[in-house]
């Protein structure tokens, strides 16, 4: 969206820059004779102390004659500085200057334009002083890190036409904000940049800004504004670009004054939480071109006079994220109206039909002020997320100039029409999970040679059939066929950077990867045979790779010991592939490798000493193995630190260490490490079901990120997805309440440790109930002794305590029944007493979660409680034998695992040897999925 609001409004500022600027450049200049003023000359060289110039920018401020010097400009005749500009450009070898600003600039009285922006003046104040520069008339400070309130002082500016004091990003650090806007009433501005500025204080906003008649364009972006206080009516009606995106931006009818702005070309809503109808004062907007309104909490149907609003060129009113528009229905036929529009997004709304006179924005027709020059076409239609059912809209395939289609996550059927190899500029194509079928041949293809993106996961009758020998015309720089019918042979002939072929049917051995790949997904196939073809030819050029999942197929053989030829990974996913052997040492050359699954597999041995080079990672799964000895103390060391992304450039970012540890089900032993401590990230520990001993640390309270609960919904993000694979979330499976869970774009919600199944003893640390953001906790089956710590009530998020089969005493801590999200407790098999806790929640656990303590007494158990809290019944007595209990739920589980495997093996053994069963199982399966994701589609 950015790209085409740049299109649209970077031709107007450049109109408007010019004009600012002609007001007072027509007497810039240089003449040969030195014309520098001593007092203005000797004002730079005190500014030029302050400054820290790294890359010797100003290198040419040398001499009498400051006219000379980068960056100053003179009047050509009485030799006073009228414009300065320091700007930092991204595109050259240069850095940006930092330091302090000397109030000497003070005495460059004449001075009218001043640009310091993009450089870095590490979160200073803007200079109180810059408001004695009575003759300013341009002042530009965006984006050059300084911080703190805005000075009023600004104010004093009487001839300002244009400031920017916004910032492209938001830091907690470099930020500014303003206690009071009234400065700014009395100031010219006609432009007026204030992006991610916190006026979150400044409730008259509007009222001040209303008073700037000659204002042109507003930018308030990322400003915390979350009112608007009523308007009777708008006097900056010369505005033409107003953008309030990102905002808090409640009720639709706090924009009444809208209908004042008869001559706005440009509006940016976006990304508020406006809800209700579309404002109507937006129908007096008759010179709109672009108007974004996406990703707010509007409803209904979409109002007629939109539609008549025939100068628009780019319409948003789709969603994206977890804030969704719900305009339903049918899109009406007035659409067709907007033949000016060449970007319309109405993505993940509730529309259930488009009209064929959404085709007249395809059509050829003159521009309305030129005969000679046609005008554009639609070039960017997105329609993902709604309930249109149907076939392929086959008027789609008149749009010739479309550059970009997005038809995905729909109920759309049928066979793909032959027309859609008419859409010879179309460089995006999204069908994705749809109800497709059929074949996609190289008829549909052939004419696409504009094609970089193609995207048809997730339609599970659509298959591709094209010849071995035939060559696309296209350069993919992105192919998903992931859950398709593709296979048994691989597609040789279709080749991307990033390639999603997961969930098909191919049978071949894995294939060679080429090196200019960087992401692959061949995930959940039926792939076999070994890994060292794949990864062990070693390719001419550099690999590329960062991406590399090839779990869940039917691989055989040993890790190869090749990883030194694919030092780029940053994400591995091999689970459930069959592997067996040793980690071998090679992967410990995986230095930016963020995120490794080798679950379910078959390794063998020690964790290789050379792994400790991976010290950037943040997920490492190595669950369900048969891996030994201790677990290494170097995995500590796996904590967050700023890296260097490209080695020798002053380019670093923040990784955070090590977020999940799985080592569940393997054959660990020894005491747990205490170095683990160090590991202020992690929110998921799992090393249950292994031989280790000791006690559990006292330190697991300094887990920094289990202490608060979280508010995060986003992925997990790696320290180089920003540059690389950005978008790319990783998984992580946890068992909590019993079951095995697979969480994915949640995994930032999840805080757990699982410590069950080993043979730890000691007590349970009061240090634990200071992680009050834990959402698990799984202590059974160890030897744990002593008391339930009596504060574990203030582990409010808890929604899964399993305590069972230990030899803990004592009551039940009547905190326990506060904890109101807890849906799954296990205490039984222990050694408790008294009378368990009254509340709600206790009271609606089964009697099975408190079996196996004679000493408890009350609901939701049989026995009642007598005197002194405990049952009226008799005791049994202990005969010795303190670990009965446990034992005898061992021979329960046993007896049901035997009766499964008999009863299930009866189903299983036609199917091993009757191949005609399992082929007809399996069809019926298929078809059964087939059918059941239709109706929940």
């Amino acid at each position: 969206m950015e790209l085409y609001m740049r299109g649209l409004v970077v031709p107007l500022l450049y109109f408007l820059f010019n004009a600012i600027a002609m007001k007072f450049d027509c007497c810039i200049g240089y003449s040969p004779k030195a014309l520098c003023r001593e007092e203005e000359r000797e004002a730079l060289w005190s500014f030029k102390k302050g400054i820290h110039d790294p890359s010797d920018r100003l290198s040419s401020w040398i001499g009498e004659e400051c006219c000379n010097w980068k960056g100053v400009f003179c009047h050509n005749t009485s030799g006073h500085v009228l414009r300065f500009n320091l700007r930092f450009d991204f595109d050259k070898n240069a850095s940006a200057l930092g330091g302090e600003i000397s109030s000497s600039l003070s005495h460059l009285k004449h001075l009218r334009y001043l640009d310091l922006s993009c450089n870095d003046f590490g979160s200073i104040n803007i200079p109180k002083f810059f408001g004695s520069l009575s003759n300013l008339r341009y002042l530009n400070l965006s984006d050059a890190g300084f911080g703190g309130v805005i000075p009023h002082q600004l104010g004093n500016l009487s001839k300002l036409h244009y400031l920017d004091i916004g910032n492209s990003y938001n830091h907690p650090i470099k930020s500014l904000n303003v206690e009071d806007l009234e400065w700014i009433s009395g100031l010219p501005i006609e432009y007026l940049d204030m992006t991610n500025v916190n006026l979150s204080r400044s409730s008259n906003w509007l009222q001040v800004m209303n008073k700037l008649h000659s204002l042109s364009v507003l930018l308030l972006s990322y400003c915390v504004l979350s009112a608007i206080d009523p308007l009777p009516h708008a006097n900056f009606s010369s505005l033409l670009i107003l953008d309030l995106s990102r905002n808090y931006l409640i009720s639709s009818s706090s924009f009444d004054w809208f209908a004042d702005l008869s001559s706005l070309t440009t509006l940016d809503l976006a990304s508020n939480q406006i809800h209700g109808q579309i404002p109507y004062g937006l129908s007096n907007m008759t010179s709109l071109r672009f108007l974004d309104l996406s990703n707010n909490y509007f409803v209904g149907s979409f109002p007629h006079w939109l539609f008549h609003i025939t100068t628009l060129e780019h319409l948003d009113l789709g969603s994206r994220g977890f804030v969704n528009n719900m305009f339903e229905g049918k899109l009406p036929n007035d659409v067709g109206n907007l033949t000016s529009v060449t970007y319309l997004d109405l993505s993940y709304n509730a529309l259930e039909e488009v009209p064929r006179s959404l085709g007249n924005l395809c059509s050829f027709q003159l521009n309305s002020f030129s005969y000679y020059r046609p005008r554009k076409r639609l070039q960017f239609l997105s329609l993902r997320g709604n309930q249109l059912s149907g076939s392929f809209p086959d008027f789609l395939g008149e749009c010739r100039s479309l550059e970009y289609l997005d038809l995905g996550k729909n109920r759309l059927s049928g066979h793909l029409p032959n027309e859609l190899g008419r859409l010879k500029s179309l460089s995006s194509l999204s069908i994705a999970t749809n109800l497709f079928s059929g074949i996609v041949s190289e008829k549909h293809l052939t004419n696409l040679t504009s094609l970089e993106e193609l995207d048809a996961s997730s339609n599970l009758q659509l298959t591709l059939q094209v010849s071995s020998s035939w060559t696309p015309p296209f350069q993919l720089k992105r192919l998903d066929l992931g859950s398709c019918l593709l296979g048994p042979q691989f597609p040789e002939c279709l080749h991307s950077s990033n390639m999603f072929l997961g969930s098909n049917k191919f049978t071949d051995t894995l294939p060679q990867i080429p090196s200019g790949v960087i992401r692959l997904d061949l995930s959940n196939n039926l792939f076999r045979g070994s890994l060292y073809p794949m990864l062990c030819q070693r390719n001419k050029k550099e690999n590329l790779l960062e991406y590399l999942d090839v779990s869940g197929n039917l691989l055989s053989g040993e890790l190869p010991n090749c990883w030194m030829y694919w030092r780029g990974l940053t994400r591995l996913k091999l689970a459930n592939s069959n592997l067996m052997g040793c980690i071998p040492s090679s992967m410990g050359s995986l230095f930016w490798l963020g995120s490794l699954h080798l679950r379910n597999n078959h390794l063998s041995g020690d964790i290789p000493l050379s792994m400790k080079n991976c010290s950037n990672l943040e997920v490492l799964d190595l669950s369900e193995n048969e891996l030994s000895g201790s677990i290494p103390a170097w995995v500590g060391n796996f904590i967050g630190k700023f890296i260097e992304i490209f080695p020798g450039v002053d380019d670093k970012t923040y990784t955070p260490g090590l977020m999940v540890l799985v080592l569940h089900s393997n054959k660990f032993n020894g005491s747990i490490p205490l170095e683990l401590c160090h590991l202020h990230s992690l929110q998921i520990l799992d090393l249950g079901n292994n031989n280790l001993s000791g006690t559990i640390p006292r330190c697991f309270g300094n887990f920094s990120s289990m202490n608060k609960p979280s508010n995060s919904t986003s992925p997990f993000l790696f320290h180089n997805d920003h540059y690389f694979v950005w978008g790319l979330t990783d998984t992580a499976t946890v068992v909590m309440k019993g079951l095995e869970y697979e969480y994915g774009n949640n995994l930032g919600l999840v805080a757990g440790i699982d410590l069950s199944s080993n043979k730890l003893s000691g007590g349970i640390p009061e240090e634990l109930t200071c992680l009050h953001g834990l959402i698990s906790l799984n202590l059974s089956n160890n030897h744990l002794q002593g008391k339930i710590p009596a504060k574990i009530g203030d582990m409010k998020s808890l929604e899964s305590l399993d305590l069972s089969m230990n030899r803990l005493s004592g009551v039940i801590p009547q905190g326990m029944a506060t904890i109101s999200f807890l849906g799954h407790l296990n205490l039984s098999y222990n050694n408790l007493s008294g009378k368990i806790p009254s509340g709600t929640q206790f009271q609606g656990f089964s009697p099975l979660s408190f079996i196996g303590n004679p000493e408890l007494c009350g609901a939701p158990l049989t026995d009642g409680c007598g005197k002194h809290g405990k049952p009226k019944g008799p005791i049994p007595e202990n005969d010795g034998e303190e670990d009965s209990g446990w034992l005898d739920i061992r021979w329960l589980y046993l007896g049901m695992a035997w009766g499964f495997v008999v009863g299930f093996w009866d189903i299983l053994a036609p199917l091993a040897f009757k191949r005609a069963w399992r082929y007809a199982y399996f069809q019926f399966r298929d078809e059964m999925k087939y059918r059941l994701l239709g109706w929940f589609l």
